[in-house]
């Protein structure tokens, strides 16, 4: 081979990789884009930059929203309101909230290069739940990026797989099922007696305690195990820029 072709044969490497790049990261997502829109779904546009997406308003949202949100006192109460406000989607989720206002109840954004269709419309959620074609697959990234934490398991699974897990999930959330956990419930809140606790941490422990007695019984500390460790995996998997490409 000529030191011609093997020029040759690298730059058309190049050029391939970099068409791959283009359609992968950039004109994909324009074009589902495109389609969505053609449909009447619409969206923030994203950042100047591809590989963010959306990200950089979401971040922005949210910031503004900690900023506004009032300081609460030790006994429970803010200050200027009589009481705590539980309206808790407007403050972990504002960037949806204000979206949903500007564009309707269906929407589209992305995170990185990851379109996310959002839609808070209640006929449409009906008839996607009740859609059991194995046609809808769940999206490659969860199994990509999240392998380690979701495995196989119906959340980030498709077609038999998850056909599988489901018919036999779903009966343990059937409307007797699910009274019958209020008990559990109950018994673990009362569990901690009167504290200043660290909610966020303090709710992770209590949706393990409900699970781990909800599933291992008597032997529930063995639930509380496994769940000490998927936290510290869900440590290591936040630190991996889930949803920016290279990043990963």
């Amino acid at each position: 081979m000529t030191m011609e072709m093997v020029v040759g044969t690298i730059l058309a490497g190049i050029l391939g990789f970099l068409a791959y790049i283009y359609s992968f990261y950039m004109w994909k997502p324009r074009q589902l884009r495109r389609k969505l829109g053609n449909q009447g779904v619409k969206g923030p546009l994203a950042s100047s930059n591809p590989l963010l997406g959306n990200i950089p308003e979401i971040n922005r949202i949210r910031l503004q929203t900690a900023k506004s949100k009032p300081t609460f006192c030790l006994d429970g109460t803010a200050a200027g309101r009589p009481e705590i406000d539980h309206d808790w989607p407007s403050v972990l989720l504002p960037h949806l909230r204000q979206w949903r206002k500007k564009y309707g109840p269906t929407f589209v954004y992305s995170t990185g290069t990851i379109q996310l269709l959002c839609t808070t419309d209640v006929e449409m959620v009906k008839e996607i739940s009740h859609f059991t074609s194995l046609s809808l697959g769940r999206p490659s990234y969860l199994s990509r990026d999240f392998g380690p934490l979701f495995g196989q398991g119906i959340i980030a699974s498709s077609g038999p797989t998850w056909s599988h897990q489901r018919k036999i999930i779903a009966p343990q959330f059937y409307t007797d099922k699910v009274k019958s956990m209020v008990s559990l419930m109950v018994e673990s809140t009362n569990l901690g007696g009167v504290a200043d606790v660290n909610i966020d941490k303090d709710m992770r422990s209590l949706s393990a305690d409900v699970i781990s007695r909800a599933c291992f019984g008597s032997n529930y500390k063995e639930g509380e195990h496994i769940f000490s460790k998927v936290r510290e995996l869900q440590i290591v998997l936040a630190k991996g820029h889930a949803g920016i490409p290279i990043l990963r």
